[in-house]
């Protein structure tokens, strides 16, 4: 059963993704089927740097980590 569910999670994923391949430019549209909800914590003071967590849920792949980003403010 979570097998079937997690293959058609994917294969509606791979269909979203194969629709956009090689657009040059990102559109409200394009974003709002990739993407569920972006979740921003605030920021927060760590070893004398601001840092802000972003987490981004996907449509039918969930949560994805990538390396963090550091950036001064």
């Amino acid at each position: 059963d979570t097998y079937e569910q997690n293959k058609s999670d994917f294969d509606s994923f791979a269909a979203i993704i194969r629709k956009y391949v090689g657009r040059k430019e990102l559109t409200p549209a394009i974003v709002n089927e990739f993407i569920k909800k972006i979740l921003v914590d605030a920021p927060e003071k760590v070893g004398g740097k601001w840092v802000q967590k972003v987490d981004i849920v996907f449509n039918f792949v969930g949560e994805i980590n990538f390396k963090t980003a550091e950036k001064s403010v």
